[in-house]
């Protein structure tokens, strides 16, 4: 009884550092791909968050702890690329921890981003965030940012 009373705090532990990790890289593989695929098809790519994934038409929307999706720019309309689910228990905040990152990325065809922003995914008070700058590329660094205790809910215009 002793060994688990001290085991399973440790294990649960474990776990929450390895699902903020790979909450994170999730997120940094889909800004490599979103990237990639600007300069592959030498059109501008979004990678925004999405409330419904399942909906028709797909629209960006809510916050980068729910859904993302890849969008491929072309003329008046988008086509979709991939989707990645949302994880949960996994929060993904801006880097001190006070709010929702809401918006999308995008990629040039040259693969240039169009703005810095840095993505905090904490999972029980272990953090690594995603960074991206305005060259494009992202990296991962680990406690980057900040874990918060809450973060209120988006409003529904999504700020």
């Amino acid at each position: 009884a002793i060994l688990i009373a001290v085991g399973v705090p440790a294990f649960r532990d474990q776990l929450a550092a390895a699902r903020a990790r790979a909450s994170a890289q999730q997120l940094y593989t889909a800004m490599q791909y979103a990237r990639s695929m600007a300069q592959i098809n030498g059109l501008v790519v979004t990678l925004c968050p999405v409330i419904d994934p399942a909906g028709q038409p797909l629209r960006c929307g809510g916050h980068f702890g729910q859904s993302i999706a890849a969008l491929k720019q072309h003329g008046e309309g988008s086509q979709l690329l991939r989707v990645w689910p949302a994880r949960d228990g996994v929060t993904v905040t801006n880097r001190t921890g006070s709010k929702w990152v809401t918006g999308g990325l995008q990629w040039d065809k040259q693969g240039m981003g169009d703005r810095n922003l840095t993505l905090s995914v904490c999972v029980l008070g272990h953090n690594w965030s995603v960074i991206t700058n305005r060259l494009g590329r992202p990296r991962l660094a680990r406690d980057w940012g900040v874990c918060p205790p809450a973060v209120a809910q988006p409003t529904a215009t999504g700020s």
